[in-house]
């Protein structure tokens, strides 16, 4: 299977963010309310990266689903970052993003999960 190198260039900012265990596997959800139109999609046979942007100390998690859409979500340290120092993002773990706050999700709410994500940490990021 071939790299996959990211061609995105900008990424969101999640509006909210908290983990759950789900199945016995670690979820972080994200609300990224701009996605409205990408979170009732597959993400069957997704590909992703991590990126670290030294200049804004975030990491940049970008993926492509199959049919070619490219997204990316930018976690600053002292934001959405605070997700990723959690011990759950040490392992594997999946991304749940839906476009509605967090409080009004359902269990019919439209939602991309994006499964098997495991980050690697940047030695220059120190966190």
């Amino acid at each position: 299977m071939e790299k996959y190198v990211p061609h995105v260039r900008e990424a969101a900012i999640p509006e909210d963010g908290g983990w759950a265990e789900l199945s016995g596997e670690q979820v972080l959800i994200l609300s990224v309310p701009e996605w409205e139109e990408l979170v009732d999609r597959s993400a069957e046979g997704y590909r992703y990266v991590w990126m670290y942007d030294r200049k804004a100390d975030a990491y940049i998690f970008c993926f492509r689903l199959e049919d070619g859409t490219e997204r990316a979500l930018a976690f600053a340290k002292d934001h959405g970052g605070l997700l990723l120092a959690d011990e759950r993002a040490r392992g594997s773990f999946s991304l749940l993003v839906t476009a509605r706050p967090l409080e009004d999700v359902k269990d019919e709410t439209p939602m991309l999960l994006l499964q098997g994500i495991t980050l690697k940490r940047h030695p220059k990021a120190g966190w």
